[in-house]
């Protein structure tokens, strides 16, 4: 992958998802951008540090995960490429990350300066209607997920998780599953049995 083949992949990535995106040449953007690469165990940022780049993935899948004072891990969300990565209140406010973006599988992305990105796409036909989509999308995901560890069970949750994920599933380990719906690993060892046994 070189950069060229990255950069028309963001430009028919914002096309593709959000239908107002209005540039054809990455180029006219006139970003600074780098193409990178990050192996499998690395991590994109990391919690308590600087994470002021925005990453829209070329290939690969990451894990957002923050991690407690007592040392549990909280899996947040999973993003699969292609698609923007990123913390925004570490972006927007220059503040240390209130999370990780772990690598699972091999990452190939494009990485931006936010604030030089965001001075520059403002102006751009589309972007800013581009950008309120996402963050829609974005706080109806969070509602959602918010909704379902009040309203439904961890065999509910678990369910919801592998039909909207049906790739994914296969590929993750079991704690990281168990992690992001919220129950131990044991937990979902019994979730998992009950299901197949009935």
């Amino acid at each position: 992958m070189d950069i060229k083949n990255a950069e028309a992949s963001f430009i028919d990535y914002f096309k593709k998802s959000y239908g107002v995106f209005e540039i054809k040449e990455f180029a006219s953007l006139n970003i600074e951008t780098t193409l990178k690469y990050y192996p499998k165990g690395s991590f994109l940022i990391e919690q308590g540090k600087p994470a002021n780049q925005l990453f829209y993935l070329v290939s690969g899948l990451t894990r957002y995960v923050s991690i407690s004072y007592e040392g549990k891990e909280f899996t947040q969300s999973f993003r699969e490429a292609p698609i923007i990565a990123g913390s925004t209140k570490a972006m927007v406010q220059r503040t240390p990350a209130l999370f990780s973006i772990e690598v699972l599988e091999d990452v190939i992305c494009l990485e931006f300066d936010w604030q030089d990105f965001f001075s520059r796409m403002k102006d751009v036909p589309g972007f800013l209607q581009t950008y309120a989509h996402m963050l829609e999308m974005l706080f109806i995901g969070k509602e959602e997920r918010e909704n379902a560890f009040v309203q439904k069970s961890a065999e509910e949750r678990y369910l919801d998780f592998i039909h909207n994920n049906p790739n994914l599933s296969s590929r993750l380990p079991l704690q990281y599953i168990a992690s992001y719906i919220g129950i131990t690993p044991v937990a979902l060892s019994r979730v998992r049995k009950k299901l197949a046994n009935s």
